[in-house]
């Protein structure tokens, strides 16, 4: 069974990359927080115009999903936890003793946290990170794939909802630009010295993201974002050794101290297996 005490220890051994492309299968809004004289709310864009999605963004996706999915008695039972970051509900959660919602609602130091408190986070929070300590997973920008974009922008109407009556409110009416349907985003995901159960559930998040469950940006309730990762890679670093460290650090570009995984999604099972006590 796993269980607390895990590894969150800032020592690296090894480093595993997850790439590929993320195919919308719905219009795409990530906000700029500004408007235009054409709409009142654009897409954030770099510099040149072209779209893109901060890794900040589909991170946050990814972690919600997870949390949830980590609450599965299935998953439980073998002690996969996460407190689900919120301290009214973390006593319902598979890990009432994580300290990072108390953190977070009492804004304390980083500094004040001590070696118990280390071992008690979930699952979630080493993967992803918590107030007390850094998370593994670092996920890039995700620039446009030029191919599948055509330079321009869709303009959409909305309007307010009154969500007690469920009806339109009056003079309430928006616009706003969202990314096309098929364009699709490069991904890069690396997780840096993820313990068996942490790269178990960044392999059935990554699994979720190729059946689509998992939706990015905003308005996704509006049906925007749905998406599918398509074309993975896997690559594995192993930062243990002090002659590949060497190699790795040395080469430039892939090659030289990475290897490729042969199969990506027999990996993903095998990682998954770990779940539950494989």
């Amino acid at each position: 069974m796993n269980t607390a005490g895990h590894n969150w220890t800032l020592r690296m051994d090894r480093r595993v990359r997850f790439e590929g492309q993320l195919r919308m299968e719905s219009a795409l809004h990530v906000g700029s927080g500004q408007g235009a004289s054409h709409t009142d709310a654009t897409v954030l864009r770099h510099a040149d115009g072209r779209p893109f999605i901060p890794g900040s963004s589909l991170k946050g996706a990814l972690r919600s999903h997870l949390e949830r999915l980590a609450q599965a008695p299935a998953l439980g039972a073998e002690g996969v936890s996460s407190c689900l970051l919120y301290p009214d509900k973390q006593e319902e959660s598979t890990a009432p003793d994580c300290p990072t919602p108390g953190w977070v609602d009492a804004k304390k130091d980083a500094t004040e946290a001590t070696e118990e408190q280390f071992e008690a986070l979930c699952h979630t929070c080493t993967l992803f990170g918590s107030p007390i300590l850094a998370g593994k997973v670092r996920v890039l920008d995700l620039d446009v794939v030029e191919r599948t974009y055509g330079g321009e922008v869709e303009v959409r109407d909305g309007v307010g909802i009154d969500r007690d009556r469920g009806k339109a409110v009056d003079g309430v009416k928006f616009d706003y630009e969202v990314v096309p349907g098929d364009t699709a985003f490069r991904f890069s995901l690396a997780a840096e010295n993820p313990d068996p159960v942490e790269l178990g559930l960044l392999a059935a998040g990554v699994r979720e993201m190729q059946r689509g469950q998992v939706a990015v940006g905003g308005k996704t309730t509006r049906g925007l974002g749905a998406c599918v990762l398509e074309g993975l890679s896997v690559y594995h670093a192993d930062l243990s050794d002090p002659v590949k460290l060497s190699e790795y650090l040395t080469s430039r570009g892939e090659g030289t101290g990475v290897s490729e995984v042969d199969d990506p999604d027999a990996f993903l099972d095998e990682c998954i297996d770990h779940l539950f006590g494989g």
